[in-house]
């Protein structure tokens, strides 16, 4: 159940409330508000003002302002405000409403630290930055990694929006922002071991998924990873191999369980059954492929995609012994809808350049380790690029 900034719960009917503002239907918005649901709250990771903003729903926009719904509630991926969504779109007449209606200029995501103005210019929102300027944004803000807004409409290719936010600068910010990382490493060419779910794994007999999703399900032992040894031994030659091996087949996975989630959803006793069976294989492949030693804690299940595209950047490989490796890597946060293909680089997406340039780049840093000759996953990492803090799970 979502909770609100003074921890009350709202009704599971504000998820309506989202897809309502998404296509523009005031009807349900105003049944909702009637009902007591409160339009302001964050379902999920969004509330209906934002949702509305991305679908460029105008009407709907003016509708929740006029109600005076909160204006600076961040969303919980990107921590950009409905002004920042905006700002990044270049809409100009949201950009407006929102700033008649007093939306904060300053607002900065939690991870990266970048304002709406921020969002504009590296988008090259010439309209946004205009009307943000206009309203006091500040363009000396810096984000975490002490890039400006000047900095980043450059380093997407905005060079004359940059020019004239470098104008505004006193001259110590003028271009001096430090670059992100960019010196990658070339991958190793050498043969991957990918399973799919459930193709390639033993059968469980009479299997409880849920169980099974969870980490409470004991058919994980030896005898499991003794019936993958054959088809994964060339992941387990190499750290890099390893790593690459379940990306390759955390992707797979990712597609192939929305497609079948998807097929079940409205099928009456099928639908969390399917669920549950695709949650498990995301919990096998985690079992597959990393450490087999026993945790005192259930390992984490994905409940949701694993936000990793087939291709990582290679940064840094570092060996604190010749038993364990940390790779570290990074990539463009990107949507589902990335392609399955080798091919794929970071910041390629089959919506466009509208992500390419709105979506943060996320740093990975893996580490690997190896037992009697096989080198397995056993921690993993990650933050925004520009964040102090890394998030960390136990694989």
């Amino acid at each position: 159940m979502p909770q609100l900034a003074s921890g009350t719960s709202i009704p599971g009917s504000a998820g309506a409330g989202n897809q309502a503002a998404a296509r523009g239907d005031i009807r349900t918005l105003a049944a909702l508000a009637e009902a007591g649901d409160d339009l302001s709250a964050l379902w999920n990771i969004r509330t209906p003002l934002i949702e509305a903003v991305i679908a460029q729903q105008a009407e709907v926009v003016g509708w929740l302002l006029a109600r005076g719904v909160a204006l600076n509630t961040p969303d919980a991926v990107m921590g950009w405000t409905a002004l920042g969504w905006a700002a990044s779109g270049n809409e100009a007449a949201l950009v407006q409403a929102l700033l008649a209606a007093g939306a904060d200029t300053e607002h900065q995501a939690d991870e990266q630290g970048r304002t709406p103005l921020m969002a504009a210019a590296q988008a090259g929102g010439d309209e946004a930055v205009t009307l943000l300027l206009a309203a006091g944004a500040l363009v000396a803000a810096q984000d975490g990694l002490g890039a400006t807004a000047a900095d980043l409409a450059r380093r997407n290719g905005f060079e004359a929006l940059a020019a004239r936010l470098d104008a505004l600068l006193p001259p110590e910010l003028q271009a001096a922002a430090p670059a992100p990382p960019s010196g990658t490493l070339p991958w190793p060419d050498e043969p991957l071991a990918v399973l799919h779910w459930p193709d390639d794994f033993p059968t469980f007999q009479q299997p409880n998924w849920r169980s099974l999703a969870s980490g409470e399900d004991s058919s994980f032992d030896s005898a499991f990873h003794a019936a993958l040894a054959d088809r994964l031994g060339p992941a387990f030659v190499s750290p890099t191999a390893a790593l690459r091996s379940w990306v390759h087949a955390m992707n797979h996975w990712e597609r192939a369980a929305s497609q079948a989630i998807a097929g079940a959803r409205g099928a009456e006793d099928q639908d969390m059954g399917v669920m549950w069976q695709q949650l498990a294989g995301a919990m096998a492949l985690r079992q597959a492929y990393a450490t087999p030693r026993p945790r005192k804690y259930p390992r984490i299940s994905i409940s949701a995609k694993p936000d990793l595209p087939l291709h990582l950047d290679l940064l840094a490989l570092e060996w604190p012994s010749a038993d364990q490796c940390t790779i570290t890597t990074q990539h463009r946060m990107l949507p589902v809808d990335e392609p399955e293909s080798t091919d794929t680089h970071a910041g390629a997406t089959t919506r466009g350049e509208f992500f390419s340039n709105r979506w943060p780049i996320v740093e990975s840093r893996f580490t690997l380790l190896r037992k009697a000759g096989q080198w397995r996953i056993d921690r993993w990492q990650q933050r925004y690029q520009g964040s102090s803090t890394w998030d960390s799970q136990v694989l």
